[in-house]
């Protein structure tokens, strides 16, 4: 990000100590704006947004998929089984992140990677944001002035904000909210172990992923039975949490003829190297699996707003960098999944 966005000015002071002041600062206000581009919303505005018909829950119970602890091509069969027969997801969806106002808006979701949101303050998408992602890109156009900080547009590209220095301070994956949902695609070049059994009686799968700052981990928990996906914990290459989610309030949805378990709340916890954690809440309504209305092609383009400073997160803005992976390192065992928050 542009230094002129979080330029420090020392006056008779440290200039070494106003710099790591500066710094945090600015680490603690893109976390925030990036947690935003994980949400995919869309509402009905003006500018001609997609409409879809809205649904509820039903009573049927969450199937159940295993009676005995299965084997992993079968864990992994039925996780990716469920995602894709999802496929689309439309939501409303309320947004909490702790000391900012909540804000409202429509989720619209494509699986693998498409999501779109226009939200703001009382559901006027002109006094909040628009942020999305498509296979290239991902953004977030803050519409509405702030004390500090005017309208702006900032985007990356996945693959060049991945082997950026922005993305190894803060290892963000555009994949998490809609991973949140439920809905995981592994990748074939994925190591997996297990599934285990963990002392809560839930399922525990460690993955590792390749990626350009080195082997990442995943730890999934499920419940034992219907198989959902409680929590997912992100580990770096140093063995460091960077970030973990739990999905809750599961009811079940009827989709081709057939009830699938989807979480009505997600906690997404974003923890930063200073070891500060950043918490959003999103809680979801009248959860449709109906195919999405519209044009495609206008639903998941990137804007292009007039008049409005852009801003290249994988260009524009650096940071520290995290140290190797160490040798003796011990695989992680995830967050303790006591129902809501991880325990250190």
């Amino acid at each position: 990000m542009s230094p002129s966005l979080f330029q420090c000015r020392p006056k008779n002071s440290d200039r070494r100590r106003c710099s790591e002041r500066g710094r945090r600062v600015r680490d603690w206000i893109v976390t925030r704006c990036l947690l935003l581009a994980f949400i995919g919303f869309i509402t009905t505005t003006q500018m001609g947004c997609q409409i879809f018909r809205k649904f509820g829950g039903s009573s049927e119970p969450i199937p159940v998929a295993f009676d005995r602890l299965p084997t992993q091509q079968q864990l992994l069969s039925q996780i990716q089984s469920k995602a894709e027969s999802v496929g689309q997801l439309a939501s409303n969806v309320s947004v909490t992140i702790p000391g900012t106002p909540k804000i409202k808006g429509t989720l619209q979701v494509e699986f693998p990677n498409r999501m779109r949101m226009k939200a703001g303050l009382l559901g006027v998408s002109e006094m909040g944001v628009d942020v999305g992602s498509n296979e290239e890109h991902f953004w977030i156009w803050s519409r509405a002035s702030t004390p500090g900080q005017p309208p702006a547009f900032y985007f990356a590209n996945h693959v060049s904000f991945k082997q950026s220095k922005a993305r190894r301070s803060v290892p963000l994956d555009p994949k998490w909210v809609i991973e949140g949902l439920g809905l995981v695609r592994f990748n074939p070049t994925d190591v997996h172990y297990g599934p285990v059994m963990d002392q809560g009686g839930r399922m525990k799968l460690f993955t590792v992923e390749q990626t350009s700052n080195g082997p990442q981990t995943r730890v999934t928990l499920l419940a034992a039975r219907t198989g959902v996906i409680e929590q997912q914990a992100m580990y770096d290459s140093s063995n460091q949490l960077i970030a973990y989610m739990n999905s809750s309030e599961y009811a079940s949805f009827m989709h081709n003829g057939r009830p699938i378990g989807l979480p009505q709340r997600i906690e997404l916890h974003m923890i930063q190297p200073s070891g500060q954690d950043t918490k959003m809440v999103i809680n979801l309504s009248s959860i449709s699996l109906e195919p999405l209305y519209g044009n495609a092609s206008r639903m998941w383009a990137m804007p292009n707003p007039e008049g409005v400073r852009k801003i290249d997160l994988s260009q524009q803005w650096t940071s520290d960098i995290r140290t190797g992976f160490p040798a003796n390192s011990s695989t992680p065992q995830g967050p303790q999944a006591s129902g809501a928050r991880y325990q250190r």
